[in-house]
């Protein structure tokens, strides 16, 4: 296979990424397809690592915001018992809320964050939300 740009040949490997929320950054390794001739630098990375790389984006998006991750409320959520669906009625934001949180493309609020500390701390709380 041939770069598309410059015709030197292409390699599979890891490039370096970094990912950067304001004042927050990391560097990830994301893996594809790059030409091997240094002056050209042409390369595209494997789809499925763009997934990765907005998971990321996400976390950092959470931390500086003081709020849990996508991952964290997943776990509260999974640990409460509760469907991504059925979350979303007890705690609000509607049926397609937890969804949006735990895939990262919605940022809980503050709020929200607050009431699944709690409820993750004091599970009993779940039966006055049931009310």
């Amino acid at each position: 296979m041939a770069c598309p740009l410059c015709g030197s040949e292409v390699e599979q490997q890891m490039r370096s990424y970094a990912i950067a929320y304001k004042h927050l950054e990391t560097v990830v390794d994301l893996p594809g397809i790059f030409c091997k001739d240094p002056d050209c630098g042409e390369g595209m990375v494997e789809e499925q690592a763009w997934d990765f790389v907005a998971k990321v984006k996400a976390e950092l998006k959470a931390d500086y915001l003081g709020v849990m991750a996508p991952d964290h409320i997943r776990e509260i959520r999974v640990n409460l018992n509760l469907s991504q669906r059925r979350a979303g009625l007890i705690f609000g934001g509607g049926p397609n809320a937890f969804q949006k949180y735990e895939a990262g493309k919605v940022t809980i609020s503050k709020p929200m964050n607050n009431l699944l500390r709690l409820v993750s701390k004091y599970p009993e709380l779940m039966r006055e939300l049931h009310r």
